[in-house]
């Protein structure tokens, strides 16, 4: 019976200590895996923010050949060209410095109007990973970012 009540008052020193360390470890990764999923998003969000604002950028950029030759009607649209809706996101994203503040920052070659009155700017860039690098096998350059946003500015009666 003493041999019963022996193994039941077991030492248990040390048990509560590696119980701590290891809870310690798993909030910390889960601290660390939503930081950096975070920087992801917030990256992303600040690339399609851009998108948005060359996109309206470059709604208004009239192409004097198309507006002179054609016309326009109140009500339609700006008409536009994929060359001035290029040149128009070029110029914005130049003007914002775009190139510096995302890493393998480019305007994609689709960029441009898809019916002559919408503008369409789409944007990649690099996401870094910044706390878990080593870790994320695979996604060691990076998270590919692509964003689209598309504009159109009309015409108002006079």
């Amino acid at each position: 019976m003493t041999r019963l009540l022996g193994l039941a008052r077991r030492d248990d020193d040390g048990q509560v200590l590696l119980l701590v360390l290891v809870y310690t470890v798993i909030a910390a990764s889960l601290v660390l895996v939503v930081a950096s999923a975070s920087s992801v998003h917030l990256a992303r969000k600040q690339l399609l923010s851009l998108a948005d604002a060359a996109a309206l950028d470059a709604a208004d950029a009239l192409d004097t050949g198309a507006f002179y030759s054609g016309g326009a009607r109140p009500g339609d649209g700006v008409p536009l060209t994929d060359a001035s809706v290029r040149a128009s996101v070029d110029e914005h994203v130049a003007l914002v410095g775009a190139a510096e503040r995302f890493d393998a920052f480019a305007v994609a070659p689709s960029t441009g109007t898809p019916d002559g009155r919408t503008a369409e700017v789409t944007l990649v860039a690099v996401a870094r990973i910044p706390l878990l690098p080593p870790v994320v096998e695979g996604w060691e350059d990076g998270v590919p970012l692509r964003v689209t946003a598309r504009a159109r500015a009309g015409l108002a009666a006079p």
